[in-house]
């Protein structure tokens, strides 16, 4: 009887170290999968660069367009970001209008009215909106 039970007991222990050896086999070999689906977790994709064309913007869209640019980034995005291209006259706009300082962001105004383009993008460090050409 107590060879069986000792018999038993050495069986249970070998099927154990199989069954934890093909369990960390599977481990590793499936590691660089199980570390590509728990890297990423928690951190949003910043969203897509949006190109707008119109014949002429306001200033009323410009300033719009700053504040969907800080909706879609502001402290989520750990990196620089461009939110918008727009297309169209902006000779009557003035750049030092939207420039100062906002709740949660700065704006920065260094863009040519007398170009055919705005680009508004974000700034990580000192979440910084800016307006260039």
């Amino acid at each position: 009887m107590k060879g069986n039970l000792a018999l038993d007991t050495i069986m249970m222990w070998i099927i154990l170290l199989v069954v934890a050896g093909v369990a960390i086999g599977i481990i590793f070999h499936y590691s660089s999968e199980i570390k590509s689906a728990f890297t990423g977790l928690g951190e949003e994709e910043p969203p897509e660069t949006e190109m707008f064309e119109a014949d002429i913007f306001s200033e009323s869209q410009i300033k719009t367009y700053i504040e969907l640019c800080w909706e879609k980034t502001g402290d989520r995005f750990n990196e620089n970001f461009i939110c918008y291209i727009l297309k169209g006259s902006i000779a009557h706009i003035n750049p030092k209008e939207f420039e100062g300082n906002y709740e949660d962001y700065q704006v920065i105004s260094n863009f040519n009215s007398s170009k055919g383009i705005l680009t508004i993008r974000f700034e990580d460090i000192g979440n910084k909106i800016i307006l260039e050409n």
